[in-house]
């Protein structure tokens, strides 16, 4: 017995879920494509960002510490201190020492204070210093200092003396220096300590702000010797990034100084900023936890520049899947407008294509998680949407790919509850843009990591990239599960009120099946009354997909392996030129329609023979 559907004739929508659906995946692979192309234009080459400001309360750095050195020591200005011919600044500089390794610091300890001993000693050849309690050698001198010992330092020392309510703080920077007398050809690079005098401060740990206006004196410790190069405004060597100040008053004279470029290098060189920074940074430990090492902030500019190194940005990939995506859209269009069926899900989940382009974007997920954390964690350099590139690209791969997991997991049935395949699409997208934009990028630390490049001077890892990498995918995956649990339910909702489809149909005698329930996962949606008092039941042709077959007029079936032919034939502008292209292509088979009903006739035909484009339009139902 046949069940009827309704007492009223079913009436047609503009269009069916199946072009919703399919309309939405080329609006990510579009997202995909244009993702790509921005972020193509970041890869493998020297970006310049502009200037760089980080402060201790925006745009934060963590000076990245393997173990902290700590030590406080008193030294009589009397004490002869005979240097070691092989001691130098430098060494406090590239110290390193693995993580938590607090034997090692502690080895370090006397070196450390023979080094800041000597800065000390050479105060006394400053004339007219601001402090002359310094150059006292009666006085007795306490030494505090601080060293990160990760491999590009930022050895920091506080001088003072009892009772005495002034100090003088001194920071070690490499820089590069040469007479004022000579050429910049002469300069030689080479670590200093600048110092100024600053408050004291009982509770000092590695502060060094002073005025902008302070005198701030250069001292080199090199090779045994320490000598003195000459005072500054501090103005001049701070927040003035690349800036050739002069230092008078020193034995030498005028000494024209800068900075030396720093290249820090993210997740084993995947990521390089290059910059010249101020020549003395300031530093700030309210912050500082020793145990995790984060805290210890510096405030300078720079003018960076960037170079990201990327293998997996699928430029011709994303063109790929994008064309793909257009010519099932239009196939949707023309053949299935008013169909539930989707054809992008059930001709992706008949080939490899999307699942390597979904492989390729997870594997390369380090690479753009390094880009958009450092994005993320910079926001000075004030780039927009390249920011969200990356999680926008990933995202719209997933979201392609949700539908036609949920087909892969169903074949050779095909989903008929294609507004389950959307709003899932939509979740995951939503789901994997959120995490890669807004939750991964801001759960990160710079912390100091291997060195993947050999002209890194600072080396530097993110905290959770390590853990985050993968975790898109496993949350999209839960998705795809959630939503394959879904369809499930819902069949078996629809498949206790589902309606019964005459086992004459042309369909069903097509197919050779007596159930179209053994080739759909449900029959809602797929079935369309024809006459108001009548047991006649049109079936979406959509479902011949399953058979890799598409209706291309109201007179033919034929294979979807030949409907690029048919597309062509649609935009020749003239009969003559259409009559051309169809005998060059030559004859398909085809399976005839008689009323909108599947035969059992087949027979060769060409494509001016087949009626494309004629007669009343596409129905999209069998009877």
């Amino acid at each position: 017995m046949v069940v009827p559907f309704d007492s009223t004739p079913t009436r047609r929508a503009p269009c069916g879920q199946g072009l919703a659906l399919a309309l939405l995946n080329l609006a990510f692979a579009t997202v995909v494509a244009v993702s790509t192309y921005y972020l193509n234009l970041l890869a493998n080459t020297h970006v310049g960002l502009g200037l760089n400001v980080e402060t201790f309360t925006s745009n934060q750095f963590n000076i990245p510490v393997n173990v902290l050195l700590q030590g406080s020591v008193t030294f009589p200005l009397a004490t002869a201190l005979p240097l070691n011919a092989t001691l130098s600044l430098s060494t406090l500089l590239y110290k390193s020492c693995s993580k938590k390794d607090v034997a090692c610091a502690s080895a370090f300890l006397p070196e450390t204070n023979h080094l800041w001993s000597a800065v000390a000693k050479t105060f006394a050849n400053i004339s007219k210093f601001e402090q002359p309690r310094f150059q006292d050698p009666t006085q007795v001198i306490t030494i505090q200092h601080i060293n990160n010992l990760a491999g590009w330092n930022k050895p920091t020392v506080q001088f003072s003396i009892d009772g005495h309510d002034m100090a003088i703080t001194c920071m070690v920077r490499r820089a590069s220096f040469y007479l004022a007398s000579s050429t910049a050809s002469s300069a030689v690079i080479d670590s200093i300590a600048f110092c100024s005098q600053r408050k004291f401060d009982p509770k000092w740990i590695c502060e060094n702000q002073v005025a902008t206006d302070a005198p701030s004196h250069a001292i080199q410790v090199s090779r045994g010797k320490a000598s003195y190069l000459g005072v500054a405004p501090r103005h001049d060597i701070y927040m003035n990034p690349g800036f050739l100040a002069t230092f008078m008053g020193g034995p030498l004279g005028a000494v024209r100084l800068g900075p030396v470029p720093a290249i820090d290098e993210f997740e084993g060189g995947i990521l390089q900023i290059m910059a010249p920074w101020d020549i003395v940074p300031f530093g700030d430990c309210a912050t500082l936890n020793p145990s995790t090492g984060l805290g210890w902030l510096m405030q300078m500019a720079g003018f960076v520049t960037m170079f990201w190194k990327s293998d997996a940005l699928m430029l011709t990939n994303s063109i790929v899947l994008w064309l793909m995506t257009l010519y099932l859209v239009l196939l949707q269009v023309l053949f299935l407008r008013h169909s539930v069926i989707c054809s992008v899900p059930v001709y992706m989940a008949k080939n490899v294509v999307g699942l390597v382009i979904l492989f390729v974007g997870f594997w390369g997920n380090t690479n753009l998680q390094t880009l958009t954390t450092y994005l993320h964690q910079t926001p000075s350099f004030n780039l927009g949407y390249y920011i969200y590139c990356g999680p926008a690209q990933l995202a719209s791969i997933v979201g392609i790919m949700t539908g036609t997991l949920i087909q892969m997991w169903f074949n050779p049935r095909l989903v008929t509850q294609t507004w389950l395949l959307l709003v899932f699409s939509l979740v995951n997208w939503f789901l994997v843009f959120a995490l890669e934009a807004f939750v991964f990028p801001g759960m990160s630390s710079s912390v100091p990591g291997p060195c993947g490049l050999a002209t890194s001077t600072g080396c530097l890892q993110c905290t959770a990239i390590k853990r985050n990498y993968y975790l898109s995918a496993v949350a999209s995956s839960g998705v795809v599960l959630v939503a394959i649990g879904c369809v499930y339910l819902v069949s078996l909702k629809q498949r206790k009120t589902s309606q019964v489809v005459p086992s004459a149909h042309s369909v069903l005698t097509y197919l050779r099946v007596p159930d179209l329930r053994s080739t759909v996962t449900s029959l809602e949606g797929c079935l369309q009354r024809n006459n108001a008092v009548s047991d006649d039941v049109g079936i979406d042709a959509g479902i011949l997909l399953a058979k890799n077959m598409l209706q291309v007029s109201d007179a033919v079936l034929t294979r979807t392996s030949n409907v690029q032919y048919e597309l062509i034939y649609r935009l020749i502008p003239t009969a003559f030129l259409k009559r051309f292209y169809s005998s060059t292509v030559g004859s398909m088979l085809v399976v005839h329609i008689e009323k909108r009903a599947l035969t059992h006739v087949s027979s060769y035909k060409y494509l001016h023979e087949m009626g494309i484009g004629g007669g009343d339009g596409l129905s999209g139902y069998f009877v």
